[in-house]
């Protein structure tokens, strides 16, 4: 029985036990106004266009570059209730695996509801285990997508760190440099090996839920009568660079790469998962003062994978900057560096009940490629 269905019983018995005549019924059933709503994944443009050395807030702080070749993951799990009424909801059970490095800037449109009931909803998502019966987006490879549902990976990251004058200082007990010579450098106690360019690849498993998220204290999003909205879920590409797990301000925050660096134990130029599971934070120098690990949804962190799962789990967003708690538990991030910056088009969408303003800059947009794939029968069950 549909939520509309169920709602105009519940009126006609409250109309018929307060003794009201019919008509006045059929007029309180005729004033539930529907929208429809689109959701959008959006990538966060550092995961498309890199990240830079240098000084200002989003640089990397430490002269390495940071470029992504695949930046996969496995979303989906869309939840929304209205915010009065939380037997009153929508969901998508559809779930996807996507390149981030392939989203438009546009974003990417994978769920759509029909026959909302005006007022506000609150918004939820989650990254999830490709495994779970994931849909293979055309923006993923085969072989990549075969390889995320082996092994339920929630990201799956490959890409690189470049500096002209770069070095690898992996912990000196875990060290296999083979033939490689060091630099006469050190760090800490560990001996560095020259190294300007050094290349990542690993799978997480980081299931998370996102929600309800909000903008600026202001939950999900508005329903008005005939109207079609968009929302945006966005995730972040910069945070496994953070300095640790910020909560509400993010002045403090500043963005290194040189502990990743690291941990190319055998000095092959590329770091894999073994690799970070061998090492904890207290064998790397760099993990020092300026480093904050409080705050981690994951504890204790015993090694740098744990470490980096941790920053994955804290990567949803909402439209572009909005804040989502993670599995619960509000982790707030401010991001001022941002505000104004690339995602206008859906920063205030929130308020558009309040202001007016639409987001028609996103309906039909960039979403081809979604035509015809055959999951309408899905699509807000």
């Amino acid at each position: 029985m549909s939520y509309i269905t169920q709602n105009s019983i519940l009126t006609l018995t409250l109309c018929l036990s307060l003794g009201f005549i019919t008509t006045a019924c059929e007029s309180e059933e005729a004033s539930v106004g529907l929208g429809s709503l689109t959701v959008l994944l959006e990538a966060e443009d550092v995961i498309i266009e890199g990240l830079e050395p240098g000084e200002d807030t989003e640089n990397i702080r430490d002269g390495w570059a940071v470029s992504f070749d695949k930046y996969l993951v496995g979303i989906g799990n869309i939840d929304a209730h209205l915010s009065t009424n939380d037997s009153i909801e929508r969901e998508s059970a559809d779930n996807y695996v996507v390149d981030l490095t392939q989203v438009p800037a546009t974003g990417l449109e994978l769920w759509s509801f029909d026959g909302l009931q005006e007022g506000r909803w609150e918004f939820n998502y989650e990254t999830v285990g490709a495994g779970d019966g994931a849909l293979k987006h055309e923006s993923v490879e085969q072989a990549d997508f075969d390889e995320m549902v082996s092994n339920d990976w929630t990201y799956w990251v490959n890409g690189m760190l470049s500096k002209a004058d770069g070095q690898s200082c992996p912990p000196v007990a875990l060290a296999t440099p083979g033939d490689q010579m060091p630099n006469d450098n050190m760090s800490g106690d560990n001996v560095c090996y020259d190294a300007p360019e050094v290349q990542f690849a690993f799978g997480l498993s980081a299931e998370t839920r996102f929600g309800p998220c909000e903008i600026d204290g202001i939950t999900g999003f508005a329903i008005t009568a005939g109207g079609d909205h968009t929302v945006a879920a966005t995730i972040h590409g910069d945070h496994p660079f953070f300095n640790g797990f910020p909560e509400g301000d993010e002045g403090g925050i500043i963005r290194l790469a040189q502990w990743l660096a690291d941990c190319d134990l055998d000095l092959d130029g590329v770091v894999t998962q073994a690799e970070l599971e061998m090492i904890s934070p207290a064998q790397l120098p760099e993990i020092d003062d300026r480093y904050q690990l409080g705050g981690s949804p994951i504890t204790p962190l015993e090694n740098m994978y744990q470490y980096l799962m941790a920053q994955f789990k804290t990567q949803g967003h909402y439209q572009g900057e909005g804040e989502c708690p993670v599995d619960g538990v509000a982790h707030e991030h401010g991001h001022e560096e941002h505000e104004g910056e690339g995602h206008d088009e859906h920063e205030g969408e929130d308020h558009e009940e309040h202001e007016g303003e639409g987001h028609d800059e996103h309906e039909g947009e960039g979403h081809e490629e979604h035509e015809g794939e055959g999951h309408d029968e899905h699509e807000g069950e």
